[in-house]
């Protein structure tokens, strides 16, 4: 029996997310809607916090749809440790609830959702997967914490922007403008982490290379990148459920160009002339604007795809990554220090 369509199950979610870069995907499925999220209601509703019940109330339903796919998850299924994307989910969610001054608060929260983590319902034995899944403060708790998750998210995407770019230079000019807005984030991370300080954050060296001083030319972009560089600020509020991520679609942004009309005469010899900007507007379109990317999709190419997700399995594709092997983040430790019990 096919599963409805609003279904909490977060694979599922993540597998159709209409976002194309992976740290989207993975913040929009986090932070979808869906009625049957009320089949957590009756362990949310025990959530032991001071104020503010039903907004975390919300987000422990949410918190335990995540947590139901968490150990395939952390199977080895991305070369990314998908832990930090949930952390700094959740770290976002309760400072904006309580604020990030009211550290006593922030703790309570994540020490309530450390209590459900453990319910052997969701929980049934601590393996080492399993602890990947745990709420950790101490992993977002920093003051420059959204300019880490920033460069974490960027590193993450940039694996997928590598080959597109290389096999379809033409939809990279969107990548070249939200890569060149980063060179702000690694000026401040060089400070802290040359000489590496104990601010430095631990996975800094693997997006060393990624740096866009270095990557705007390896990728060809244009020299002069003509959208503003980011403003730098290390206490705005990550992605909203309705928000655009990092970087949208082409097909959402994009401006096709419009060919000029031209004054074509009735006489044969102006109808032949006005057939040439004709040819040549269509030409452009397909080479330099979206519609030849979508020419190329309808035709079956899909750059980004989760799929195959069959008796809690998921295989996933995207492409060219795996010249990287492991290398971002695929062996990552556990980073659990803040016990509240």
């Amino acid at each position: 029996m096919p599963k409805p369509p609003d279904s909490t199950n977060f694979l599922e979610l993540l597998h159709k997310s209409s976002k194309e870069l992976n740290s989207e995907k993975f913040y929009d499925a986090l932070n979808r809607e869906s009625s049957d999220l009320s089949k957590y209601y009756d362990e949310c509703e025990n959530i032991i916090v001071g104020n503010h019940k039903d907004e975390m109330k919300k987000i422990c339903e949410k918190y335990l749809r995540y947590l139901e796919s968490c150990e395939v998850l952390n199977n080895k299924n991305f070369s990314y440790d998908v832990s930090k994307f949930m952390n700094y989910w959740l770290y976002d969610k309760i400072i904006n609830i309580y604020g990030k001054e009211n550290t006593t608060e922030i703790e309570t929260a994540f020490g309530a959702l450390q209590l459900i983590w453990r319910y052997p319902k969701y929980n049934p034995k601590l393996s080492s997967l399993n602890e990947n899944c745990k709420p950790n403060l101490s992993m977002v708790d920093h003051y420059d914490w959204k300019n880490r998750k920033e460069l974490y998210d960027y590193c993450v995407n940039y694996e997928f922007i590598a080959p597109e770019c290389k096999f379809y230079p033409e939809g990279c000019k969107q990548h070249c403008d939200y890569i060149e807005k980063k060179s702000n984030l690694y000026e401040h991370f060089e400070k802290l982490c040359n000489p590496k300080s104990s601010d430095c954050p631990e996975f800094y060296d693997n997006c060393k290379d990624y740096n866009p001083k270095v990557v705007l030319g390896i990728l060809k972009c244009p020299e002069k990148i003509t959208a503003p560089k980011a403003s730098f600020q290390e206490d705005s509020a990550m992605h909203r459920p309705q928000e655009q991520g990092l970087r949208t679609s082409a097909r959402s942004h994009d401006t096709e160009p419009k060919p000029e009309t031209s004054n074509i005469g009735t006489k044969v010899g102006h109808s032949v002339l006005g057939v040439a900007p004709v040819l040549l507007s269509a030409t452009a379109l397909y080479r330099y604007t979206p519609i030849g990317s979508w020419i190329r999709k309808f035709g079956g190419y899909n750059s980004n795809s989760l799929s195959n997700i069959d008796g809690g399995e998921m295989d996933v594709l995207i492409d060219n990554t795996q010249e990287s092997g492991d290398m971002l983040f695929g062996n990552t430790g556990n980073y659990i220090s803040y016990q509240p019990m």
